[in-house]
């Protein structure tokens, strides 16, 4: 959940300035995916930091 939430903060900011230039449909798309992605990012950082401790 936590990583959820990282990554819906982190792609809102991206997702206002660029629904600014894009169209709504691919911004949106773009919004999705990118929270996806650093969702994921996040909770592969975290998961090697775990493991070098």
């Amino acid at each position: 959940m936590d990583y959820f939430v990282i990554g819906m903060f982190t792609t809102l900011s991206f997702n206002s300035v660029l629904s600014q230039v894009a169209d709504h449909l691919f911004a949106g798309m773009v919004s999705i995916v990118g929270g996806i992605v650093s969702s994921i990012a996040v909770a592969w950082v975290k998961r090697r930091w775990k493991k070098r401790e």
